[in-house]
């Protein structure tokens, strides 16, 4: 006859009674030590003094402040006026003193404006034999010299040289003549040279025509060229042109 094995009661039920009893003490060490952690969280570490209370501070010494000049209770907003806007200043222009009138020695003098001054000249006229065959002569004309002075008393240069002269006779005009100036060369006479005249100088030389035979009264001119309306040409008496001439002149030739 068969052998026939019974298992013990509740084996197919779940674990044994030991394994629940280790969980429930696991869950219970746990348990006590979150309890144990938050403690010292809310109440610091054990052993540990606690922190002192603001009544148990020492107080701090105040600064002392001058008298009469109290710390401001606080910041002062500004004032504003009561009206919306600022008022507007009126403008005005600022008054100069007057400058005090510049005296006669602190006056500058005025500058001309253009060209001034004048032009002066004199000359004599001599009439002279020619002693010197082959020179022509027109028949009823004598050879007369005439010795010029030129001053230049303007503000311009002036340009001067035989051919702007001439002698007048009876409403007649009558140049140089190449063959009576020829025959003052000859004899030794400075001749009226080409130059330049600058202010304040002067200039002299001969110049040789041929007039009427006979001829009285005759009236030398001199007639520069290019001059303004400014300034005047005037023929003054020989005997007045030292009171004219200024320094010699450095003559140009042209």
């Amino acid at each position: 006859m068969g052998k026939h094995v019974t298992k013990p009661s509740g084996s197919g039920s779940g674990p044994p009674a030991w394994v629940w009893i280790l969980v429930g003490a696991a869950a219970l060490a746990i348990l006590a030590g979150g309890s144990l952690l938050g403690y010292r969280m809310l109440h610091g570490p054990m052993g540990a003094e606690p922190l002192p209370s603001a009544a148990d501070l020492p107080a701090l010494p105040r600064p002392e402040l001058p008298q009469g000049q109290p710390l401001p209770a606080g910041p002062q907003a500004p004032s504003l006026p009561d009206a919306p806007g600022l008022p507007q200043a009126e403008k005005s222009e600022p008054s100069l003193p007057e400058a005090p009138p510049l005296s006669a020695t602190d006056a500058a003098p005025p500058k001309p404006s253009g060209p001034s001054g004048g032009i002066y000249y004199a000359a004599t006229v001599q009439p002279y034999q020619v002693n010197v065959p082959g020179i022509p002569q027109t028949p009823g004309m004598q050879f007369v010299t005439a010795m010029y002075k030129i001053v230049n008393k303007s503000t311009i240069s002036v340009h001067v040289e035989h051919n702007l002269t001439a002698l007048s006779y009876q409403g007649a005009t009558y140049y140089p003549y190449v063959w009576a100036s020829g025959m003052d060369a000859i004899a030794n006479r400075r001749f009226l040279s080409p130059v330049t005249l600058a202010p304040n100088s002067m200039t002299e030389g001969y110049v040789g025509f041929q007039v009427p035979i006979g001829a009285t009264g005759v009236e030398p001119l001199f007639m520069p060229q290019g001059i303004p309306g400014e300034i005047k040409v005037r023929r003054v008496p020989m005997d007045q042109l030292p009171s004219l001439q200024g320094p010699a002149p450095t003559q140009t030739l042209q």
